[in-house]
């Protein structure tokens, strides 16, 4: 005669010893140690990005992104301070940027900037990077449509602006 066998049970092992306090703590520690140093990681390099009304209305000590098109006739280069100053416009409210960062040859009046750094004070932004937005329309120059003077120029000699 066979004796029909119990259901395993999910109950412990006599055989396997109870994690001790010490060590539930210490697993505690570290989990939350972890996750500490992954947020302080993640918000410390959120970037905000504002447009120049955004920051005009709301004045911040962080480190924010503003963007905006540079105002034509704007551009000022001082050689001696190697500074570069120019303003920005998001159509309503315009933002003087300095920066010792050089842009691009993209950089030009009208185009679209951002320009990562904080505010200097009332209408000023002291910038320490200089990104230049550009078209991401890639083609074939339509009929009649030339490419400006100097470029393929500057392409061949390999040469930049200072």
């Amino acid at each position: 005669m066979r004796l029909a066998r119990a259901a395993p049970t999910l109950c412990r092992s006599p055989d396997l010893p109870r994690p001790r306090p010490v060590t539930l703590v210490g697993l505690a520690l570290v989990t939350g140690a972890l996750v500490t140093l992954v947020w302080v990681a993640l918000t410390s390099a959120v970037v905000y990005y504002v447009t120049p009304s955004e920051l005009a209305a709301h004045r911040t000590d962080q480190s924010v992104r503003l963007y905006g098109i540079v105002v034509p006739g704007s551009e000022r280069w001082d050689a001696t301070i190697r500074t570069l100053s120019f303003s920005l416009t998001d159509g309503a409210t315009t933002v003087n940027v300095t920066s010792t960062d050089l842009p691009t040859d993209l950089f030009r009046d009208g185009v679209a900037v951002v320009v990562e750094g904080h505010a200097d004070g009332v209408g000023h932004f002291a910038a320490g990077e200089v990104l230049v937005k550009h078209s991401e329309v890639y083609g074939p120059l339509s009929s009649g449509q030339t490419i400006p003077p100097g470029v393929l120029q500057q392409l061949q000699q390999g040469t930049s602006r200072p």
